[in-house]
């Protein structure tokens, strides 16, 4: 059982099993950006910095009825973003708008790497299992011209 004592002189007994915490998610759509922002810097406020802009926000297309992520330069075959203070990376949700299938490895510079495959038209849930805290994620991309990402998901430290 654990007490909690408020100013007012009320308490608050919260009884039972320990669950775990649920994933934050960051969606492009609240704040909404337009679409074709260029993200640089932090979005949302104190969660992740962008950097110098490899991302951009993209139209609601393909699987995501939403708006997304896209990669500024289509061709690229790396893409990182920071977290404002180290949070475990849970996972991201993936479209494959292209037509062939699409390679994404993720990793941090202080956790392994996961390796996914998304077939053409697939969305797919990604998740990497990690437990322990990163600074930054890091994509490495191959015949990612046409991956859309979405639903970042984290946990705090």
């Amino acid at each position: 059982m654990l007490r909690i004592r408020h100013d007012d002189a009320r308490d608050i007994d919260v009884q039972g099993k320990g669950g775990n915490v649920p994933p934050q998610y960051v969606s492009f759509d609240d704040p909404h950006l337009l679409a074709g922002t260029v993200l640089q810097g932090q979005y949302p406020l104190g969660v992740i910095d962008w950097g110098a802009g490899p991302w951009r926000i993209n139209v609601p297309e393909g699987g995501f009825g939403t708006f997304n992520l896209a990669l500024v330069a289509s061709r690229a075959t790396t893409a990182e973003f920071r977290f404002c203070w180290p949070r475990i990376f849970v996972g991201v949700d993936v479209y494959n708008g292209g037509a062939s299938d699409a390679t994404i490895t993720i990793h941090s510079p202080e956790i392994r790497e996961i390796s996914f495959t998304i077939k053409p038209g697939q969305l797919q849930r990604l998740r990497t299992g990690w437990r322990d805290v990163s600074s930054s994620v890091i994509f490495e991309l191959e015949n990612g011209e046409d991956l859309r990402f979405d639903n970042l998901a984290y946990l705090p430290e």
